[in-house]
């Protein structure tokens, strides 16, 4: 990730109803990168409340169907199907092709999470990964500054299972050895399906893949409510086995420092009037 940025300093910016979405969106591409993850004081973040809410389209309503993958390092899923969601609005101009899913974990229920917000640490964090798609593939798009877009997931662990994952744990349970993979349907998603998505608060900035080659081509979107997930549930990504036959216990990056002139956005979304 060695793609150069335009820089614009936004560190005490503030929206006025004058400004359109588009324009938001444009000054938010134009922000200087920096290696991820971060932690994220929401409260010292500019807060903006213009930009169009996130469109989601094609994830868990998918007709076709995909596959989950222990690659050694993670849970991986990818979907079979030509047909690929779409993601827009928000920070992003243009649309967005989803290409894969994966999840970070580690042993406890607090340091699973790559991104903090406000010192709040969680047990995993799920990133589902898109490329622009004025680029033709993710390989390509990884060389721009604007090609991925990240939408990141905290993944709080609770006593009781949460059912919209029952599909997506039924999986895990067929992929513990490193390698083995599972055919599931779109239905492993439905714990996205939430009203959080068009409606929930979120942070974005400009940043990098959190694992090698560490490109700073990614504009990050993580919702800061979490998604709550059943322990035992959870548990089932800690068992997965690396390539040699050891359960993968932690595959965390950590925390990154702040260049000067880097900037976070605490994003208020507001519901599209009919």
């Amino acid at each position: 990730m060695d793609n150069k940025i335009i820089q614009l300093k936004l560190t005490s910016l503030s929206v006025t109803s004058s400004n359109t979405a588009a324009s938001d969106a444009e000054q938010i591409s134009k922000l200087r990168a920096s290696q991820s993850p971060i932690a994220i004081s929401v409260q010292r973040c500019p807060s903006w409340s213009s930009l169009d809410p996130l469109q989601f389209r094609g994830y868990w309503d998918n007709t076709g169907n995909g596959t989950l993958l222990n690659t050694g390092q993670t849970a991986y899923f990818t979907f079979d199907t030509a047909a690929r969601p779409r993601l827009s609005g928000g920070p992003l101009i243009g649309e967005y092709i989803f290409e894969q899913m994966h999840f970070h974990w580690s042993v406890d229920d607090f340091t699973g999470c790559e991104h903090v917000l406000d010192g709040h640490g969680y047990a995993a964090e799920c990133h589902l990964v898109h490329y622009n798609s004025k680029y033709e593939s993710l390989e390509a798009a990884v060389a721009h500054s604007d090609g991925l877009a990240v939408v990141g997931f905290l993944l709080e662990v609770v006593d009781a299972p949460n059912p919209s994952f029952d599909e997506f744990v039924e999986g895990l349970e067929k992929i513990k050895k490193s390698d083995q993979e599972v055919e599931v349907s779109s239905e492993s998603l439905a714990w996205m399906n939430r009203e959080d998505l068009s409606s929930g608060n979120y942070v974005t900035y400009k940043g990098s893949l959190t694992t090698p080659p560490y490109t700073e081509c990614v504009t990050w979107i993580i919702y800061e409510k979490p998604v709550q997930i059943g322990a035992e549930q959870l548990g089932l990504l800690r068992q997965l086995e690396g390539p040699d036959c050891i359960p993968i216990e932690r595959n965390v990056r950590p925390t990154q420092r702040h260049p000067p002139g880097h900037s976070v956005i605490y994003v208020r979304q507001v519901k599209a009037k009919l």
